[in-house]
């Protein structure tokens, strides 16, 4: 069977069917779950790069292990387990949609694996001088945004004729918000009002994420730092500030942790009367 035209007309594959490798499996997956993002797309890549011409009937324990004792060797612990969990919920969606019958190969084969998780330095104001006068840096640091919100955002989607300006963060052609509890309004801190008609729109497929390079690289920030610095940055000091979580959350845009959270409602002023305690 041809792979190309196999994957173009989204046929689904038989459960029976054995010459299936993993790279078809996981293409017609893609074909099969539209809504998948395409970072998680890129990720089921990645994190079958080491198993992508075996066929998917042949992927046993012994394939798994080996894959473990494989990526022990040429990753760092925290990426294997992360590959596996994307192996694992490739496998459960194969199941799914009758791709495949069998056992799942890839439950708990990451027992015992840590992600290590490091805190960024929270850098003072001033450790930022060579940054100060650009737009993205300065509505990130007081806003605590994520990058792609701020560089995707569309120029009508900041409201500024009102008493308290705000940044109306949606879903967008462009660009998908990381989740439904990202969809909301960010008030705009009057430190940043000069700046908000220099902001541009980013054209990179991710926005924003050539900007968050160029500030790593720029700023001498550790491997897996960027622009999401400022994210963590923002939170610190906020709390620094006895800003209480249940703001914070709602001005960044976390889940709400609790029943009580999904309770009532808040202003636009409200969030902003919290946001200005930052100076």
């Amino acid at each position: 069977m041809g792979f190309c035209n196999s994957l173009t007309i989204g046929v689904a594959y038989n459960p029976t069917m054995t010459n299936m490798n993993v790279q078809e499996f996981t293409e017609e997956l893609k074909f099969l779950y539209p809504k998948i993002k395409n970072p998680t797309k890129r990720c089921w890549d990645k994190a079958i790069s080491l198993i992508k011409d075996i066929k998917v009937v042949d992927v046993g324990d012994e394939v798994a292990k080996d894959y473990l004792k494989r990526g022990m060797r040429e990753w760092s612990e925290s990426t294997v387990k992360q590959r596996i969990g994307f192996l694992k919920g490739i496998w459960i969606k194969g199941y799914k949609k009758k791709l495949y019958k069998g056992e799942n190969p890839w439950i708990d084969l990451d027992d015992g694996l840590e992600i290590a998780r490091r805190e960024p330095v929270a850098h003072p104001w001033e450790f930022y001088e060579y940054y100060h006068e650009d737009p993205y840096f300065v509505c990130l640091w007081y806003s605590g945004m994520r990058i792609g919100e701020l560089a995707g955002i569309y120029p009508e989607n900041i409201v500024t004729n009102v008493q308290s300006p705000y940044f109306d963060l949606k879903h967008q052609p462009n660009r998908r918000l990381k989740n439904d509890a990202s969809v909301r309004k960010v008030p705009i801190h009057p430190a940043c009002l000069p700046y908000v008609d220099r902001l541009y729109l980013s054209k990179d497929k991710c926005p924003g994420r050539s900007w968050s390079e160029t500030f790593k690289k720029n700023m001498g920030l550790d491997h897996g730092e960027g622009a999401h610095t400022l994210r963590h940055s923002f939170a610190t000091r906020m709390r620094a500030l006895n800003v209480h979580d249940y703001w914070i959350d709602r001005i960044m845009g976390h889940r709400r942790k609790t029943e009580t959270d999904r309770y009532g409602t808040f202003s636009i002023e409200d969030l902003s009367r919290e946001l200005q305690k930052l100076r």
